[in-house]
């Protein structure tokens, strides 16, 4: 009814079925119980996080939802919400996220984020974006087969490489300090994070192995440098470039796709048929 008002809260334990419910609701109904049954399951387990289900009721029933998971390095991942499509569907997507945004404030998260893809309904974005999550940027996803070396300019110079580790770790964080200054790649953030915040958002972004953390410099050019972090695809037989960065001494020079010919070569050495990176859309 349009009068009756809508509360918006965590949803407590005993609701997250119906939350669920709503939150699936763009599944198809023959695949909803199991899905449901299994994200449950997986909660009552500890393998997946339902603490930041929010609910939205009306008249005592569910009709929006929302999700947040925390993300290593003080960030959190937010889906955007679903709502029932009435007259009211859209301020109550935006009191969802609201809610949900101010609880991950007080709590200490600095960075939300929310990655849609061509598949989401449209009204997805407005509702991030009225809710006080602005679009950042379009990202482009990328592959490439491993088999294929990628050829480097004769002129580009030799990079001396060295992996992550106790004995290059200063270094390691001074170069990857100097990618971030004036870099294109996202610089909506630079500064929002620490140091300390992005190696700890980067540990946890996939499978981390040290040996798939490298830093290189330009023989007799300290301040060219690269820093380059691999990490395992759960489930699939790829390896996605999770961070490219060159310092500004290094730009503009071919170096970039040095480095992706390394990483290339990398993965090709450990039997991995493709290599993944997302990019910014231009």
């Amino acid at each position: 009814m349009p009068g009756a008002p809508t509360e918006v809260l965590k949803c407590p334990r005993s609701e997250r079925g119906e939350a669920l419910e709503v939150l699936y609701r763009r599944v198809p109904g023959a695949l909803r119980p199991r899905l449901i049954a299994d994200a449950l399951i997986e909660a009552d387990r500890g393998t997946i996080d339902l603490s930041g289900l929010w609910i939205a009721r009306r008249r005592g029933r569910t009709v929006g939802t929302l999700l947040t998971q925390p993300l290593a390095g003080r960030a959190a991942a937010v889906w955007a919400p679903e709502v029932d499509p009435t007259w009211w569907r859209s301020s109550t997507a935006v009191a969802l996220v609201r809610a949900a945004l101010d609880d991950l404030r007080g709590r200490g998260f600095i960075i939300a984020q929310a990655l849609l893809d061509e598949s989401a309904p449209r009204h997805g974005a407005s509702d991030l974006s009225e809710g006080g999550m602005p679009k950042v940027t379009d990202l482009v996803y990328l592959e490439r087969h491993t088999l294929v070396p990628l050829p480097v300019r004769p002129e580009v110079p030799p990079l001396h490489w060295r992996t992550f580790g106790p004995s290059t770790e200063l270094d390691f964080r001074a170069a990857l300090q100097a990618t971030y200054q004036d870099s294109l790649d996202m610089p909506e953030l630079e500064g929002i994070r620490s140091l300390d915040d992005i190696l700890s958002s980067h540990r946890a972004g996939g499978r981390f192995r040290a040996d798939r953390w490298q830093i290189a410099q330009v023989e007799g050019e300290p301040a060219a440098s690269a820093v380059l972090l691999l990490s395992e695809i759960p489930d699939r037989d790829a390896w996605e470039v999770a961070y490219l960065g060159l310092s500004h001494a290094a730009r503009g020079r071919g170096l970039g796709r040095a480095v992706l010919a390394h990483a290339l070569a990398m993965a090709d050495d450990d039997d991995v048929p493709r290599l993944e990176l997302a990019e910014k859309k231009k």
